[in-house]
């Protein structure tokens, strides 16, 4: 019998490989790596090779990823023998994130060390004390939020994303986007998905997590 192909999975910014408890229950080749230390004033696609140093599973194998590790897992498809790329609430380029988030990424640098703490301690106060009146696209917003946890990666995260542009050439490998319709951190009218999760929010493979191990069998076919 063939062995499946590796599935490398990367996880969004202040999440880790929880987030795909059940992507790895359905998918035993799935492989989700630790994020590695990013270096100052690193590039997202130089950052990208460094991980592939880490993770190269030596043949084929598909990529993807949630939000944020759906951009580094682009800037890796190019080093890798990708035989496609799966996204999951993710964009193409720094140009698809929404206006707030280009405007606000440059200034991360002024975050201090504990500002993961505090957007995770006010999702979580918003939740518990306006929760039941919040409208779902920031309920949601909230719940991702209220998530995060402490790490190194958000400051430089932020400005390097929003610097991101990628090669105008293109991509090397067939590229599959899966989102949500009610996501409101990437909303899907700045990107282009080829499918659409009604009433998904952000943080798709745990509030759907059978619709995304769906759309990655599906698209794992679907590679030519």
């Amino acid at each position: 019998m063939t062995q499946p192909l590796p599935l490398i999975l990367l996880p969004g910014m202040g999440t880790d490989a929880r987030v795909f408890a059940v992507q790895k229950l359905a998918f035993p080749q799935v492989i989700v790596p630790p994020w590695i230390e990013p270096r100052w004033q690193e590039s997202l696609a130089d950052y990208a090779a460094r991980m592939v140093e880490t993770v190269n599973p030596g043949g084929p194998c598909y990529i993807g990823g949630m939000s944020f590790g759906g951009m580094v897992a682009l800037e890796m498809s190019r080093h890798l023998p990708v035989k496609a790329c799966l996204l999951i609430s993710s964009i193409h380029s720094g140009r698809e994130l929404p206006l707030w988030a280009r405007i606000a990424g440059p200034a991360a640098w002024l975050l201090p060390p504990w500002t993961d703490w505090v957007i995770s301690t006010t999702g979580t106060v918003l939740l518990r004390t306006l929760g039941p009146v919040l409208p779902k696209p920031l309920k949601q917003t909230c719940t991702h939020l209220s998530r995060i946890y402490p790490s190194p990666m958000l400051p430089w995260s932020c400005r390097a994303v929003v610097k991101w542009k990628p090669d105008p050439n293109g991509w090397t490998c067939p590229i599959y986007h899966l989102h949500g319709d009610h996501d409101g951190v990437i909303p899907y009218r700045y990107t282009t998905p080829t499918r659409l999760v009604p009433q998904g929010g952000h943080v798709l493979p745990l509030t759907h997590p059978f619709v995304v191990n769906d759309f990655l069998r599906q698209a794992m076919s679907d590679a030519p």
